[in-house]
C-alpha cells in the first residue's frame, strides 16, 4: 500500500512533494518505530527490546515516536515519490511534518537547475613567455655564488667582500632591541640583505675592528614592532673574506655540472627557465578561465542548494584546522575575523563553487565532450603505475567502472578536455 502523494514544481527546480498516509500505514510505521525504540530503552523486568509494545508506548517520549515514526515512513515514499513522478534530485531531500492527523509529510526535493552559459564570453588571454639573455645570466650568477672561493685577508672591507660579525641593536636609551643581537653573522657588502645604510658602514673596517653607527628600521619592515624605529648597532667584524666566483668556463660546467660545455649548461637554463614559466602562465590561465566560465554563468541556486554546499565546506575547513592542530577559534583570532565574516566567506565561496561547477557541467554537456572507456584504463593505469602489486589489488575495486572513485576520475578528464578546448 502506498500513501497518496502529490508533488507541485516551484522556481528554482525545487519540488514539493506531499505525502498523506492512511491510518493504518500510520499505525504499521509507528509499530516498527515502538520495536527501534524498545530496543534502546530499559524497563524493570525486560530486556531490551523485549517488553510490550503498549508499556514502550507508555514510557516513550511522543515527540520521538512520532519522528521514529515518519523516519520509518520516508525511505518508501521518497522512492515512491522518485519513481513515480521522475523526480532527479542532487541532493538528500527535506523532510517536514505537515500534520498529524492524517499523517502528513512534506518533502522537498531540489532537481539541476536550469544553467545557461554564454560561451562567447568565455575568453582568456594568452601571453607569450621569453626568456631573456639578461634573465640567464642572472640564473648563472647565482648557480656561481653556490661555488664561489672565499679566501681571509687582512685588508680594509671593500664592496662584494664578506664579513663575519658580532651585531648588537640598541634604542635611544641604550637597551637591547629585542631580535637584534646576533653572532657570527656573515655579511655581503653590497648584497642589500640587511636594512639599508648598514652595509655601506662596514666598508673600510679590518678584523677585529668595533663600530657604532645609528640607523632607522624602514617605514615598511617585516617586523612591524620595529618598523621606523631608531636604532643604534654595535658591530665587531670578526674576519674579512674576499669573495671570488669561478669563471664559467668549458672545463669547470664539464667538473661541475657534468655537462659539455658552458653552451649546454645556458640551454638547460633557459629549457628549465621556459618550462617554469609555461607551467606558471598555464595555472594563471587555468584560473582566469575558472573566472571568465564563472562570471558567464547564470543559475537560480536553491538556498536548500547552498546550505548544503555551505554545510561541506564547513566540515572541509574544520578538518582542514584539526590537521593544522588549530581549533577555530584559535583561527578566527589569527585571521582577525568573526564567526559572522567566516558564515558569509563561507556562504559566498559555497553560491561561488556551485555557479562554476553548473556552468562547466553545462559545457561539457553543450560541447559533447566524453572520455571513453579506453581512456579512462589509461588514467587508471597512470594513477597506479607507482603503487606496488598488493596495493594496486586494494583500491582496484575502487576504481571499478560505476564506483564513486571511477566517476570522480571521469569527471575530473572531462574537466582536463573542457579546459584544454577552451584554452588551445
Amino acid at each position: 500500500m502506498t500513501p497518496q502523494i502529490t508533488i507541485k514544481r516551484l522556481p528554482k527546480a525545487k519540488i514539493e512533494c506531499r505525502a498523506v498516509f492512511t491510518a493504518e500505514e500510520t499505525a504499521g510505521a509507528e509499530k516498527r518505530a515502538l520495536e527501534a525504540i524498545g530496543t534502546q530503552t530499559n524497563l524493570p523486568g525486560f530486556r531490551p527490546g523485549k517488553a510490550p509494545a503498549e508499556l514502550v508506548r507508555e514510557k516513550a517520549d511522543p515527540e520521538k515516536l512520532l519522528e521514529e515514526t515518519v523516519r520509518v515512513l520516508l525511505p518508501d515514499v521518497m522512492q515512491s515519490a522518485i519513481k513515480e513522478h521522475q523526480i532527479a534530485p542532487i541532493i538528500p531531500p527535506n523532510a517536514a511534518i505537515e500534520k498529524t492527523s492524517p499523517l502528513s509529510i512534506v518533502l522537498t526535493f531540489i532537481e539541476r537547475p536550469k544553467v545557461s552559459v554564454k560561451a562567447g564570453k568565455i575568453k582568456v588571454e594568452k601571453k607569450e613567455m621569453k626568456i631573456e639573455d639578461k634573465d640567464i645570466d642572472r640564473m648563472i650568477e647565482s648557480l656561481m655564488v653556490e661555488h664561489q672561493i672565499s679566501t681571509a685577508v687582512e685588508r680594509a672591507a671593500a664592496s662584494g667582500d664578506r664579513l663575519m660579525l658580532d651585531v648588537r641593536g640598541e634604542d635611544d636609551k641604550g637597551t637591547l632591541i629585542p631580535g637584534s643581537e646576533m653572532k657570527g653573522r656573515p655579511v655581503v657588502i653590497g648584497s642589500k640583505a640587511l636594512i639599508p645604510g648598514f652595509e655601506d658602514q662596514l666598508v673600510g673596517l679590518k678584523t677585529g675592528d668595533k663600530k657604532s653607527f645609528p640607523l632607522k628600521f624602514p617605514e615598511k619592515y617585516h617586523a612591524e614592532h620595529l618598523a621606523g624605529t631608531p636604532v643604534t648597532f654595535h658591530v665587531e667584524v670578526k674576519s674579512v673574506e674576499e669573495v671570488k666566483s669561478p669563471e664559467l668556463s668549458d672545463a669547470f660546467v664539464k667538473e661541475k655540472f657534468q655537462m659539455e660545455n658552458a653552451a649546454a649548461l645556458k640551454d638547460r637554463i633557459h629549457s628549465g627557465m621556459k618550462e617554469q614559466e609555461d607551467r606558471i602562465e598555464k595555472q594563471r590561465r587555468e584560473g582566469s578561465l575558472f573566472e571568465a566560465i564563472l562570471k558567464a554563468t547564470s543559475v537560480d541556486l536553491a538556498d536548500e542548494l547552498i546550505e548544503d554546499e555551505f554545510r561541506n565546506l564547513i566540515e572541509d575547513f574544520a578538518g582542514s584546522l584539526k590537521e593544522q592542530g588549530m581549533t577555530l577559534e584559535q583561527w578566527m583570532e589569527k585571521s582577525k575575523k568573526t564567526a559572522k565574516d567566516l558564515e558569509a566567506d563561507m556562504r559566498k565561496r559555497a553560491t561561488e563553487r556551485l555557479t562554476l561547477r553548473m556552468g562547466i557541467q553545462q559545457l561539457i554537456q553543450d560541447k559533447e565532450i566524453t572520455v571513453s572507456d579506453d581512456d579512462m584504463h589509461k588514467a587508471i593505469q597512470e594513477l597506479v603505475s607507482q603503487l606496488d602489486t598488493e596495493k594496486r589489488l586494494e583500491i582496484a575495486p575502487l576504481y571499478a567502472k560505476g564506483a564513486k572513485n571511477y566517476e570522480q576520475l571521469k569527471w575530473q578528464k572531462m574537466v582536463e578536455k573542457l579546459m584544454e578546448e577552451l584554452l588551445s
